[in-house]
């Protein structure tokens, strides 16, 4: 039973460690209301490596395949001691004629190179109240 009970609580330790080590991106998703054409939500970006790291945050299409117009983040180059996290601000404005606007946004390490790349991503998505002036 105890050897049940060890092995539970052990289990339960490196699911909560993995979890917090593997985020970098906080939340990874969000839907809000607007009254203007433009949208920001607060992000959080963490480093979850043992060594201090440059992140670039970047805004990019709802599919992630490259950046966006009409959208920024601030900062967008970052630097952060090991386990630490920071606060970031995107904004995008939302187009004529739309109702809303969904964004991609991605961090990634800006040292590292490769055919496979360490990065985290999310959807952002801003609802127009009304239109301004109508």
């Amino acid at each position: 039973m105890q050897l049940i009970r060890a092995a539970l609580i052990a289990g339960l330790s490196l699911m909560l460690a993995s979890a917090a080590m593997a985020q970098s991106l906080s939340p990874t998703h969000g839907v809000g209301p607007t009254p203007s054409d433009i949208k920001g939500f607060k992000l959080r970006v963490g480093n979850p490596y043992k060594t201090a790291m440059t992140f670039v945050v970047t805004p990019m299409d709802p599919a992630f395949n490259g950046p966006v117009e009409g959208a920024e983040v601030q900062p967008s180059l970052l630097t952060l001691a090991p386990g630490f996290s920071r606060q970031v601000i995107v904004a995008f404005k939302i187009g004529p004629g739309s109702k809303e606007r969904t964004i991609g946004v991605c961090v990634m390490p800006q040292k590292i190179m490769g055919p496979v790349l360490p990065r985290v991503c999310g959807r952002y998505t801003g609802e127009l109240l009304s239109r301004p002036g109508g």
